[in-house]
């Protein structure tokens, strides 16, 4: 029986890349737009009218400025002499599946390409609230990374009316204006502020998984090797995991919670993974494409023997197992597929290949190279 935490929904393919939706996604999404929506007020706060339609607005951005972030991981890789092959979207972001050079740089960059692509949305909104609404002034978004800098709806504490419907933005000389919940420099503002969020968000927190601890693993990879530098990473993410679940719990954030348990059961996988060996990851999603075969061969050299097989054990050999089957049949699909365009290209020329297509032969070719 398939995993249900692997259980995704394909909803298209762009560039030559498959993308596939989490059961999780829309499951969080609706529960956090049904709480916004129901939530009830109480004396000291009103709900303003119309804020389960922020909330919907919020998740949209959300949704693809990820998938923006995550195209920025695959073109890098395909920059890189890589490939982008799928992007699965799930409650607390994306994870691209790329395979990537044994190159540090490689590595770096394609990891740094994500937040890279947020920062330029947010300078793009930044420039375009300058002149967004000049009789107003130039605008600026909001520089509070944290969830309360979302650009919503006002609310009231005087008991006896409903809050404002309307939206709060400050000028760069300090003035602060209000505009209606759906005029041009809102949307600005607020795709700004997901932008900002997501790029803050995987840059600040250095540690594995997220792109910070990728390219702190990469920054380690010459001087400390892959393994050393991937042990690095992992321990500065149980650290991230630390901050991460105190602010959870002292501010009561649900998301933030989720987010520290995400982490530490990656970074917990990743960890076992360098030490038996293998490469198993969370939703089998990865970019560090785990250890070359001489560091693997040491590894098991090196691995003591056990008298007893624990059920931990077992159950790492039964997935590793599991996952080499799955590895095999690609490569027979891979063989397959690489005659059949090699009959094609016999038949019509090597300019009836589409790009794809070229960079699967290309992708096939150098593989078989390195062996």
């Amino acid at each position: 029986m398939q995993d249900p935490l692997s259980w995704s929904i394909p909803f298209g393919q762009l560039f030559g890349v498959k993308l596939r939706i989490h059961w999780l996604f829309p499951f969080v999404a609706i529960g956090w737009i049904l709480h916004t929506a129901l939530y009830k007020p109480t004396p000291e706060y009103k709900i303003p009218e119309g804020l389960w339609i922020d909330a919907c607005i919020l998740m949209l951005i959300l949704f693809l400025s990820t998938i923006l972030h995550e195209f920025g991981h695959c073109f890098a890789a395909r920059l890189c002499g890589g490939e982008a092959n799928e992007i699965l979207l799930w409650p607390l972001g994306g994870l691209a599946q790329v395979e990537l050079p044994q190159r540090p740089f490689a590595h770096f960059m394609t990891a740094a390409a994500g937040p890279a692509v947020n920062f330029l949305l947010v300078g793009f909104c930044t420039v375009a609230l300058l002149v967004a609404d000049s009789s107003k002034g130039p605008l600026q978004p909001s520089w509070n990374p944290m969830p309360g800098g979302w650009p919503a709806r006002g609310h009231a504490v005087d008991t006896n009316k409903v809050g404002p419907v309307d939206v709060q933005l400050r000028s760069w000389d300090g003035t602060d204006f209000t505009f209606t919940p759906y005029e041009l420099p809102v949307w600005l503002a607020r795709i700004a502020w997901v932008n900002w969020f997501l790029g803050v968000l995987n840059v600040i927190l250095i540690g594995f998984p997220l792109d910070g601890g990728r390219m702190l693993q990469s920054v380690l990879w010459p001087s400390l090797g892959h393994k050393s530098a991937t042990l690095a990473a992992v321990f500065s993410g149980f650290g991230v995991v630390f901050l991460v679940g105190i602010y959870a719990l002292v501010f009561k954030e649900t998301l933030a919670l989720a987010l520290a348990l995400f982490i530490f059961v990656a970074c917990q996988r990743q960890w076992v993974s360098i030490e038996h060996g293998s490469e198993d990851t969370l939703f089998g999603y990865d970019f560090s494409q785990g250890y070359t075969s001489l560091e693997r061969d040491q590894i098991h050299q090196a691995a003591p023997p056990r008298p007893r097989v624990s059920w931990w054990r077992r159950w790492l050999n039964s997935r590793a197992a599991r996952r080499l089957q799955r590895e095999l049949e690609q490569r027979e699909a891979e063989e397959r597929r690489m005659d059949e365009l090699l009959d094609k290209v016999h038949r019509q020329g090597r300019q009836s290949l589409t790009e794809e297509e070229e960079r699967f032969l290309k992708r096939v070719s150098d593989r078989y190279k390195r062996k």
